[in-house]
């Protein structure tokens, strides 16, 4: 991420932070805004344009999201106000603001995160499910629409509103890929990383516990354990966190022996 997005998203977000009464409706909005300019390359040139006058980018705001309530169109034009590296850039960070939004209003975040790990691995596990939901053929609201009958309240609140903003999203082309990325924003709004681990069979509370430990100390925090089981990693554990690889497999091991004595 280049330098000016970055500085403009940390902005964009202190902005958000200072609000008071932040809730789902104000989330939703940010998400209706940042769709809605995801969606028009000419919206997003106007609202990103570096030479165009603050005061007429207002108004285009103000016109294009005259029903938006003023919380959301305030942050709308101080997004439009601040330097992007690339036009994309500023829907993205209105759409980050959203799930920012989200979890400033979440009591139990580790709860959500959660949430989000099992409704994108429901969704990576099953090809057909995961088809639909990242179709670019199916409408929007349809995709939407299955996401609330699937889920239901089955999952909270809020968890929902991000499992249906994510068809809607195109911070990456599969679902279940949105879901990671929410993921992690979440964990960056709480102060720590997301552990993602693969293990060939389910770990118990007591090696949750202790691995917990030894990758807080590793990494100097605490980190949001999410754990996948795969049956072909055979043993051992492979961690991932913020990129970084830590891989105790079995069959990596094997693999790196076969490197060397070849």
């Amino acid at each position: 991420m280049a330098s000016s997005t970055r500085q403009s998203r940390l902005a964009l977000q202190e902005k958000l932070d200072k609000l008071s009464g932040i809730d789902l409706k104000l989330a939703g909005e940010l998400f209706t805004i940042s769709n809605a300019i995801q969606q028009s390359a000419q919206l997003r040139s106007m609202l990103s344009d570096p030479s165009a006058e603050a005061a007429s980018k207002e108004k285009v705001v103000d016109a294009v999201f005259a029903g938006a309530m003023d919380a959301a169109k305030n942050l709308a034009k101080a997004a439009a106000g601040m330097r992007w590296s690339a036009t994309r850039d500023i829907a993205a960070a209105l759409e980050q603001a959203g799930v920012r939004a989200v979890a400033s209003q979440s009591k139990d975040l580790d709860s959500l995160q959660t949430e989000l790990f099992e409704i994108g691995q429901l969704s990576s596990h099953d090809a057909e499910l995961e088809l639909a939901l990242s179709s670019t053929r199916a409408s929007q609201e349809g995709k939407a629409d299955l996401v609330g009958k699937l889920l239901g309240k089955k999952v909270s609140e809020a968890a929902l509103a991000l499992a249906r903003q994510a068809v809607y999203s195109r911070s990456y082309k599969r679902f279940a890929e949105v879901m990671e990325q929410y993921g992690l924003w979440l964990a960056e709004f709480a102060g720590e990383s997301v552990a993602h681990i693969t293990v060939a069979k389910q770990l118990s509370a007591e090696q949750l516990e202790r691995l917990g430990k030894a990758l807080a100390k590793a990494f100097g925090r605490e980190l949001q354990l999410n754990v996948e089981v795969d049956e072909e990693v055979i043993g051992g554990v492979h961690v991932t966190v913020n990129g970084e690889v830590i891989d105790g497999t079995v069959l990596t091991k094997l693999v790196n022996a076969r490197l060397q004595l070849s």
